[in-house]
């Protein structure tokens, strides 16, 4: 199958999943709305209605944000752009396209953004570190005044 016909068949795909997470989106943001609605009978009713309500949340963001991937991946489709990557505008190995339909960088241009995020994670959580050490260093010296 040539290429071309290849991005055709996932532009479907994404339509396809784009209508069920919108579905489920609503539902979601249905069962959310009801939840906010409902009056707790007791204390462990309010704590069950609080998890469900947590989980639709939790839920209705990862939604969300695949929704946007998916929505930004048709775009690319309409501007002739989808399946090459943003970053080095190679293109994006079917294999990979296949496993995430929504996908705008390669391989080694998504390893590399996921290597430069850790070693920023990292970077932070060695500064934070840092800090409280160095206010706990203070404090102590403070209090031995």
């Amino acid at each position: 199958m040539k290429r071309e016909d290849q991005i055709k068949s996932l532009a479907k795909k994404l339509v396809q999943r784009r209508t069920e997470l919108l579905q489920l989106l609503d539902g979601e943001l249905s069962q959310l709305h009801n939840s906010d609605d409902a009056v707790a009978g007791d204390l462990a009713d309010a704590a069950v209605e609080l998890d469900y309500a947590t989980v639709n949340s939790t839920l209705a963001e990862a939604e969300s944000e695949e929704l946007a991937a998916i929505q930004a991946a048709l775009l690319r489709v309409d501007e002739g752009a989808y399946g090459r990557c943003v970053d080095c505008s190679k293109n994006i190995p079917f294999d990979r396209l296949r496993n995430v339909p929504f996908a705008d960088k390669c391989v080694q241009c998504q390893e590399a953004e996921e290597s430069l995020e850790n070693a920023i994670r990292l970077s932070n959580n060695a500064t934070g570190a840092a800090k409280g050490a160095n206010q706990r260093r203070s404090r102590s010296t403070s209090s031995r005044r």
